[in-house]
């Protein structure tokens, strides 16, 4: 191969890297980066089931920014400390905390039914809201706020299974649009500082 088949079989191949990049960033990273901006694409209708068999839509919860986490009544940490962060934060905005919406969506319809869901809720604050349903409505509100979760068996337990998930909880606008999200672990102040900017 001479010096100048060489030397253009080069440029050629920096090219398609280049243009494998640039298509790359361009059509999927934009397309996927869910947790980027507040146009990410997290959230969406639904219709699941509250206390008493009350139906609640995404509408329900349009007027004000809404806190939302995911998780199940089973669970044996993360989501009883991620309600714990959120009942502080309501605990710490005291009456200012009527101008936003908590919600706690069950990744377990099968074990946790809407009565019991809103009895597990209220020992973290009486203002949170527990949801549940049926499958296919948790399937879809999952996959609408990007919730991995899976099902894990546990030979031996009287529990059957345990469910694996991400434990973020999200931060929607009073349009129902994302803004940002917090580990589940994160100190209430923090949740707490981004609150205060719609007080």
């Amino acid at each position: 191969m001479t010096r100048r088949k060489s030397i253009f079989r080069g440029l050629k191949l920096s090219l398609i890297i280049l243009a494998g990049v640039f298509l790359y960033y361009n059509f999927y990273l934009k397309n996927n980066d869910y947790y980027s901006s507040s146009n990410a694409l997290i959230g969406g209708n639904f219709e699941l089931v509250g206390e008493y068999g009350k139906i609640y839509t995404h509408d329900d919860f349009i007027g004000k920014p809404l806190l939302i986490f995911f998780g199940f009544a089973s669970c044996p940490d993360i989501c009883p400390y991620g309600l714990s962060v959120m009942g502080s934060v309501l605990n710490n905005l005291e009456k200012k905390s009527n101008k936003f919406n908590v919600v706690f969506v069950t990744l377990d319809p099968e074990r946790d039914k809407p009565d019991k869901l809103a009895e597990f809720v209220k020992l973290f604050h009486h203002n949170i809201i527990g949801l549940s349903g049926n499958s296919d409505q948790i399937n879809s509100i999952a996959n609408n706020w990007r919730v991995y979760r899976k099902e894990i068996e546990l030979s031996g337990s009287a529990l059957g299974y345990s469910i694996d998930h991400s434990a973020y909880i999200y931060l929607m606008n009073k349009d129902g649009k994302y803004l940002t999200h917090f580990s589940h672990n994160v100190d209430a102040e923090e949740i707490i500082k981004e609150l205060e900017k719609f007080i």
